[in-house]
């Protein structure tokens, strides 16, 4: 780079960064940082997470309280001790998930669930509930007749009436009913009449409680009084903070769905991601080094073209020691003899040679061992290239008479 260029390259990176210096000092001289409250129906992580409300509500009241997602909840159990708010069992447990998850409970855990189904006679789609003998029923219905659809989708049979109903709740300690409101369209059964407390409507009941050792069990008709929409109507969130107290932490499960990759590595093994990322970028900044000194170009000069032709045919040379373009060279000069002279396509290589040498005054061994034979020595390579050069001598004299 000429000197020229380079001041002209300096002075215009001064003035860019004059520039920007002075922008920035005209920004923050007639602008003013201002904190601008806006509010929106409904945040994305509360589109995410239907107990959202319900984790803050309860962490204002001083509990530990956090929600979560997993598939498999029975290898996520917390702590004894922990309550635990699911809004949806796994379709498929084993006995000795189930078995799991029953000593947790006599341990001192607290669960809180519902059923997403009804119950049928040929299902297994709750096992732990099947387990407690509880089943979900529409209102009204008898064991020889269920319906087989989900209960998300099933129909109420109400339609005009408020899909909600009002259920008094009588707690101990408390002088005065709590009202809450479960769904129209489904009630519990306690098959095994091991529950310790019912409450319900005339319909059915809608809330179980059963005690395993130092825990306790509580069944719902339906999660949807704790959800975002309805936690703040009638006393549902005092009955969510009734329900866990003296929990050590209360867990909220809002989803079942699996933890994307990347999140799911980061929480397992952040060490050694990050670890690899180092290695990463050591191993990008390594690229950019070079090892020994730097060669200077000997000449600053652009080279001729000829010089190139010259190293291009000295480098395809070293390769294959011009065997290739010999090779090419001497079929097509044998197929412009045969253009030439059509007579020649008959015969087989030693008549054309024979033919050939007595056209040109050259030996019939020499111009088949140049057309035909394999050259494996200098020598002879040496040899058959000057009889090629001959024949295509000959030819052109030919072409031209």
């Amino acid at each position: 780079m000429s000197t020229a260029n380079r001041v002209f390259l300096w002075l215009l990176g001064g003035l860019l960064l004059i520039g920007v210096v002075w922008y920035a000092q005209w920004f923050f001289a007639n602008h003013e940082q201002v904190t601008e409250e806006q509010r929106a129906d409904i945040s994305p992580e509360a589109v995410r997470n239907r107990f959202l409300a319900a984790e803050r509500f309860l962490q204002r009241l001083g509990y530990d309280a956090e929600s979560f997602r997993a598939r498999d909840l029975v290898s996520t159990l917390p702590p004894p001790g922990d309550a635990l708010l699911v809004r949806r069992m796994p379709p498929q447990m084993t006995d000795q998930q189930i078995d799991t998850l029953d000593h947790w409970i006599e341990a001192g855990g607290l669960l809180i669930l519902t059923s997403d189904y009804f119950y049928q006679d040929d299902g297994d789609s709750d096992p732990f509930l099947q387990y407690l003998g509880v089943r979900m029923l529409p209102p009204g219905s008898s064991e020889g007749q269920q319906p087989e659809e989900p209960a998300e989708n099933a129909d109420s049979r109400a339609s005009e009436s408020p899909p909600y109903r009002p259920v008094r709740l009588t707690i101990a300690s408390e002088a005065e009913p709590v009202n809450v409101s479960f769904r129209r369209d489904r009630i519990l059964e306690d098959g095994d009449s091991w529950a310790t407390e019912r409450f319900g409507s005339d319909q059915g009941a809608n809330y179980l409680r059963y005690e395993f050792g130092r825990g306790r069990v509580i069944v719902l008709s339906d999660l949807d009084l704790f959800t975002n929409d309805r936690i703040g109507e009638d006393d549902n969130a005092f009955l969510l903070s009734h329900l866990v107290v003296g929990s050590r932490k209360v867990w909220l499960q809002y989803s079942i769905d699996a933890l994307p990759l990347p999140e799911l590595l980061w929480q397992k093994i952040p060490f050694i991601l990050c670890t690899l990322v180092a290695l990463l970028l050591l191993m990008g900044w390594r690229l950019f080094l070079y090892t020994g000194p730097r060669l200077s170009l000997q000449n600053q000069q652009r080279r001729n073209l000829l010089e190139h032709i010259d190293a291009t045919a000295h480098y395809a040379w070293r390769i294959d020691r011009g065997y290739s373009l010999f090779e090419n060279n001497r079929k097509a000069l044998e197929l412009g003899w045969r253009k030439r002279h059509p007579s020649l396509n008959p015969m087989n290589n030693s008549q054309r040679a024979e033919w050939i040498g007595e056209k040109t005054g050259m030996a019939a061994a020499a111009v088949e061992r140049s057309l035909y034979h394999e050259i494996t020595k200098d020598q002879d390579f040496i040899k058959a290239t000057l009889v090629l050069q001959q024949l295509a001598s000959g030819l052109k004299q030919r072409e031209l008479r």
